[in-house]
C-alpha cells in the first residue's frame, strides 16, 4: 500500500511539471523567452482638447444632475429644462444663452434670443446675487427676423438680497431696473415653502411686486410633485395674479407627465389652461403638448422640441398647431 502511494504522488509531480513546461514553452515562443525583455504595447488613448472655462460647466451641471437624478423630482426637473434659473432654488452662479423660435401654422416664423445670469458675489455668506436677465419668451413682441431679434432685446438687471435660506424656507428681495426706451424701476419679495408629504412635495411661492409701469401686484404659486417610480414624475400647478391698476386676477392651472427616457433625454406631457376674471372666473385659452429634450453635447447643451395644440377665445376656439425649438446652453460657475 505504502508503494502505491508513492507511485500515485510521484505521478501527480510529473504531470504538473508537464504543465508548467508546456506553459512556459508556449510564453516564451510567443513573447521572446531566454532573456529578452517582454515587451508590452500600451495603446493610449488620445486626449481630449478642453476648455477649462467651458470644462468647469460640463462638470458642475454633470455633477449637479447626476447627485439629483437618482429619482426623478422636483428639483431634477427644474435642473434639467431650466424653464428660470432666476427663480428656480439651484445652488451657486449660473448662465443661461438660450435661441428660441415658434411657429404657428399658417404665421411666420418667430424668433427670439434670451440670456439669464445669476452671479453669487463673493464675500457676502451669499447672501447677495446680481441678476441679469433679457425679456422673457412670453413677453413683448416677437421678431420675423432673426436678426431684429437680437438688436430689440430688453434686458433687466437687480440685486437679490437673500434673507433667509432653509430647507423648508426661502426668503428673498430684489431691487432693480428693467432697460429700454423707459427705464422702468422694479422691486419684489418673494417668499417660498416647501412640504414634504407621504406622497407629494409641494412648492408655494408668494410674490409681492411693485414697478413703475405697472404698479403694485401680488402673484401665488403652488406646485405639487408626485413621484410615480424612480424615473417618472406627475407635476400639478396653479397660478393667479393680481394688479392693483388692473382690478382682476389673471389665472392659470396644469398638469404635466415627466418620464425620464435615459440620462440624456427627458419626455413631458403636457396640458395648460389661462383665463382671468374681467367679468367672472373665465378660462379661455387652452393648449396641450409635448415637450421633448435632449443633452446634445456634453451635459450642458440642450436641445428642445415643443409641439402643441392651441385653442382661445380670441380664434372662436379653433384648434390651432405650434411647434416650437429652442437650444440652450448652461453655465454653472465654480
Amino acid at each position: 500500500m505504502r508503494h502505491f502511494f508513492l507511485f500515485t504522488a510521484l505521478l501527480f509531480v510529473h504531470q504538473c511539471w508537464g504543465i508548467e513546461e508546456r506553459y512556459l514553452h508556449t510564453f516564451e515562443q510567443q513573447d521572446g523567452g531566454g532573456n529578452e525583455a517582454i515587451k508590452i504595447n500600451i495603446v493610449r488613448e488620445k486626449e481630449q482638447t478642453k476648455i477649462p472655462f467651458i470644462d468647469y460647466s460640463h462638470d458642475w451641471l454633470k455633477d449637479y444632475i447626476d447627485n439629483v437624478s437618482y429619482n426623478v423630482d422636483g428639483f431634477f426637473i427644474d435642473a434639467f429644462f431650466s424653464d428660470d434659473i432666476i427663480e428656480d432654488d439651484v445652488n451657486g452662479s449660473r448662465a443661461k444663452v438660450s435661441f428660441f423660435t415658434r411657429r404657428k401654422i399658417g404665421q411666420p416664423v418667430d424668433y427670439k434670443y434670451g440670456i439669464s445670469v445669476k452671479l453669487v458675489l463673493p464675500n457676502t455668506d451669499e447672501r447677495f446675487n446680481l441678476l441679469l436677465q433679457s425679456s422673457d419668451e412670453d413677453e413683448g413682441e416677437r421678431e420675423s427676423n432673426p436678426i431684429n431679434t437680437v438688436d430689440n432685446v430688453e434686458y433687466s438687471t437687480a440685486l437679490r438680497y437673500v434673507f433667509q435660506e432653509t430647507e423648508r424656507w426661502k426668503v428673498n428681495f430684489d431691487t432693480g431696473v428693467r432697460w429700454g426706451l423707459n427705464p422702468d424701476p422694479f422691486s419684489r419679495l418673494r417668499f417660498r415653502r416647501y412640504a414634504y408629504l407621504d406622497d407629494f412635495r409641494i412648492k408655494a411661492t408668494q410674490n409681492f411686486f411693485w414697478s413703475g409701469n405697472d404698479g403694485f401686484g401680488e402673484e401665488t404659486k403652488v406646485e405639487l410633485n408626485q413621484p410615480l417610480n424612480i424615473d417618472r414624475l406627475i407635476r400639478y400647478s396653479a397660478g393667479a395674479e393680481y394688479l392693483l391698476n388692473n382690478e382682476y386676477f389673471t389665472l392659470n392651472y396644469g398638469m404635466a407627465l415627466y418620464h425620464e427616457l435615459n440620462s440624456s433625454e427627458v419626455l413631458a406631457y403636457y396640458y395648460r389652461a389661462g383665463g382671468d376674471t374681467v367679468d367672472k372666473v373665465t378660462f379661455n385659452n387652452y393648449g396641450i403638448g409635448i415637450r421633448y429634450r435632449r443633452k446634445v453635447y456634453q451635459n450642458w447643451m440642450f436641445v428642445e422640441v415643443n409641439p402643441e395644440l392651441e385653442t382661445q377665445s380670441d380664434s372662436e376656439y379653433d384648434i390651432t398647431p405650434i411647434i416650437m425649438f429652442s437650444f440652450e446652453a448652461l453655465i454653472g460657475i465654480r
